[in-house]
């Protein structure tokens, strides 16, 4: 099975050579010599970095790429009706909080010999998640979750019920016990 490269939108760091990506008008990454693009979605907790270790010991090798999504969750409302001042403050948050992320799984990427890229995701990250593997060409999506129960669950959703009810590629959960 030949994969060919999609347009990734929101490139954010090509792992192996820790040099930031271009604009896919500008650059796409070759992934033509990879075997399969899996998309693993992270964000700074302890479920994402299980998902991440889980999946480079049990699914990784070395001809997958990995595309790792994180998606900035905010509420627009709330960024809509800010002050200027609280505005920038909210983005100022983002920004580090995607710069702690681009780090630390740039760095675990890195020492594991992974090779792959780092991109944000826009939007609910639900659906951000299925974009980005559509748009990525990817053929498995892994993330962990958080454990809710099913009254919280119901309450406030679950981002991997989303990703594994409308995801058209296989979907790995990984669950901390």
């Amino acid at each position: 099975m030949a994969l060919t490269p999609t347009p990734s939108g929101g490139g954010r760091l090509s792992i192996g050579n820790l040099q930031p990506t271009m604009s896919h008008s500008e650059s796409r990454t070759d992934m033509s010599s990879f075997r399969a693009i899996v998309l693993l979605a992270v964000d700074d907790s302890e479920p994402s970095e299980y998902a991440f270790n889980w999946y480079r010991d049990y699914v990784h090798k070395p001809d997958f790429f990995v595309v790792l999504l994180h998606c900035t969750d905010h509420d627009d409302q709330e960024i809509r009706e800010a002050s200027p001042a609280r505005t920038a403050k909210i983005i100022k948050d983002m920004a580090e909080r995607m710069k702690t992320i681009e780090e630390k799984f740039g760095h675990l990427m890195t020492v594991n010999g992974i090779k792959g890229k780092i991109r944000k995701g826009k939007g609910k990250p639900g659906e951000a998640i299925i974009k980005a593997a559509n748009d990525e060409g990817a053929c498995m999506i892994v993330c962990g979750t958080r454990g809710h129960g099913k009254i919280k669950r119901a309450f406030l959703g679950s981002v991997s019920d989303y990703v594994a009810h409308h995801s058209s590629v296989p979907v790995i959960i990984c669950r901390r016990h």
